[in-house]
């Protein structure tokens, strides 16, 4: 074979690049070793299995890192797998801050060097060699010891963001619609992070996928709650859920009552036409924990059975037969004279930057995970965050957000 001159090789656009290997998902890890007594540690997501015989692995950073240039000279380093609900720790890690190894849990191991605490994995070895290969090096590590530590799906990185893996919510329909779909959703992550460190709870970005389906698109969690959904999960638009997706088009209300279980019950239907009206009329939709406990605990286990099963037609009858049972704990409104209010959740829509106030663009944000037993002052400053939380995004939609929501609307997911 002959090999054409370097002058000959085609030019290839650096976005294009990105743009194109940003298709392809790639695991997170924290390379980390002790120089001078103090952990050092860089997050890669090039990390690779290379050789059983020996065992080998590799990861590539840059020729220009500052960090590799301290690791490289290390006797010792442990690479972590990040867990899925790692993403704040893997957020602190990987920014410049030299106060980040004080903000994350992390333990001296028995090789002395600093592995990662609620990593699916960690790997211990040596640098052994390293290749420079254009602007970054080709690192091989050869393996001293390596065990899971914690057996559940890791942390990936995917066209600028991080994520989970789900069986049957993203791998089950990666395509470019729902690409542009959680695209849109990553869009609204600045304002996520802001509502859950405020409030302490969680934020999420849900966007309509499907006729029937949301999906989560982006989390954020406060403080000390539990990271308990994964990106790439469906939540079905199945009375009561949904009136926030759902409010502020006449043709899709009337798709999502067709839903309603037992079929043809017109009270229920009527219940959620007045739901949706109220929910457009107010603009929020709550979720509540005070009116049926028992109801909405059924709820839960349901959701986490459709986002996470192939259900089985009997089974899918079972979970939207408990979805229905639910209806008591959804609805209606905040009074300006409310006590002891317990709230699952408080939901708002994103607007059409092409039609402000008037459409809903296929995505809400909402705020969970709140403190209980609050009072209606409480609730409603919630609201007004979310809401004020909700015009930022709309504007990020028309501005910097633009091509990607051209993208999602032109696919008409909603309608699919």
């Amino acid at each position: 074979m002959t090999k054409s001159p370097a002058a000959a090789l085609p030019t290839i656009d650096p976005r294009a690049f990105r743009d194109v290997m940003g298709h392809y998902p790639t695991g997170v890890v924290m390379v980390a070793a002790m120089i001078d007594d103090q952990p050092v540690g860089m997050v890669v997501g090039t990390f690779s299995s290379v050789s059983l015989e020996p065992p080998l692995v590799s990861f590539m950073p840059m020729t220009s890192s500052a960090t590799y240039a301290k690791l490289r000279n290390s006797d010792a380093i442990c690479i972590s797998v990040f867990a899925h609900d790692q993403i704040q720790a893997c957020r602190t890690l990987a920014s410049k801050d030299p106060e980040k190894f004080n903000k994350v849990a992390w333990t001296l191991s028995p090789y002395g060097v600093p592995q990662i605490d609620g990593a699916v994995a960690h790997i211990h070895g040596r640098i052994t060699q390293e290749v420079e290969a254009g602007d970054h090096f080709i690192t091989l590590v050869a393996v001293d010891e390596l065990a899971v530590a914690r057996p559940i799906t890791p942390l990936l990185y995917f066209q600028g963001g991080y994520g989970g893996f789900s069986t049957t919510g993203m791998s089950a329909h990666v395509d470019e619609s729902l690409i542009s779909a959680v695209r849109i959703a990553e869009a609204a992550r600045p304002q996520l992070d802001k509502l859950a460190t405020r409030f302490g709870g969680s934020a999420a970005a849900l966007v309509q996928v499907s006729g029937i389906d949301q999906t989560i698109g982006a989390t954020s969690y406060g403080r000390n709650t539990e990271v308990d959904e994964r990106i790439g999960v469906r939540i079905p638009l199945i009375p009561p859920l949904g009136e926030a997706a759902v409010a502020w088009s006449a043709d899709q209300i009337e798709q999502w009552v067709a839903r309603v279980l037992p079929r043809n019950d017109e009270e229920a239907i009527a219940g959620y036409r007045d739901g949706a009206a109220r929910v457009r009329e107010q603009g929020y939709a709550i979720s509540r924990l005070d009116t049926d406990p028992s109801a909405y605990a059924a709820l839960s286990e349901a959701l986490a059975e459709y986002a996470f099963g192939e259900l089985t037609p009997a089974r899918d009858r079972a979970v939207r037969e408990t979805i229905a049972a639910s209806r008591a704990c959804f609805g209606g409104s905040i009074g300006v004279d409310e006590r002891s209010i317990d709230l699952a959740s408080v939901v708002v829509p994103v607007f059409d930057p092409n039609a402000p106030e008037q459409a809903n663009s296929g995505l809400v944000l909402r705020l969970g995970n709140i403190p209980g037993a609050v009072d209606a002052t409480t609730v409603h400053e919630w609201i007004s965050a979310l809401q004020a939380a909700a015009e930022e995004v709309t504007e990020t939609l028309r501005t910097t957000a633009r091509r990607d929501f051209a993208r999602y609307t032109s696919a008409d997911l909603r309608n699919a």
